[in-house]
């Protein structure tokens, strides 16, 4: 049985035209919230340079080496290389018992904003 031309084109149409109208189901779905990442209150705070490749990291006025399983977190809190660090930033960072930085933190401007107790 073959369907005329015009109804199959009405079908489709049809579809096509639901697809692109917006549905008032998408509308109820609330925007993507952010929860705050919760920062060590143990971890120190300084100003970095972007890493040279030397194995050391200079925050504030201090040169730091590198833990071999240093991590970078950006500012949306997911893993950075170091090579994608291209102008200084304030963080926060922690030091393993050798004294090697081994988890760093790139602070958002509203995290920078806030005073950090120690």
């Amino acid at each position: 049985m073959d369907i005329p031309t015009a109804v199959l084109y009405s079908v489709i149409s049809s579809i096509a035209q639901m697809a692109l109208e917006p549905s008032a189901e998408l509308e109820l779905v609330p925007e993507v919230m952010t929860v705050p990442r919760t920062l060590p209150p143990e971890a120190k705070r300084g100003l970095m340079q972007p890493p040279t490749g030397d194995g050391y990291l200079t925050i504030g006025d201090r040169q730091w080496p590198m833990s071999p399983t240093v991590q970078f977190r950006g500012q949306n809190n997911l893993l950075v290389l170091p090579i994608q660090i291209q102008s200084p930033v304030e963080v926060v960072y922690l030091t393993d018992a050798s004294g090697a930085v081994f988890r760093v933190w790139m602070l958002t401007p509203n995290e920078a904003s806030v005073a950090r107790s120690r």
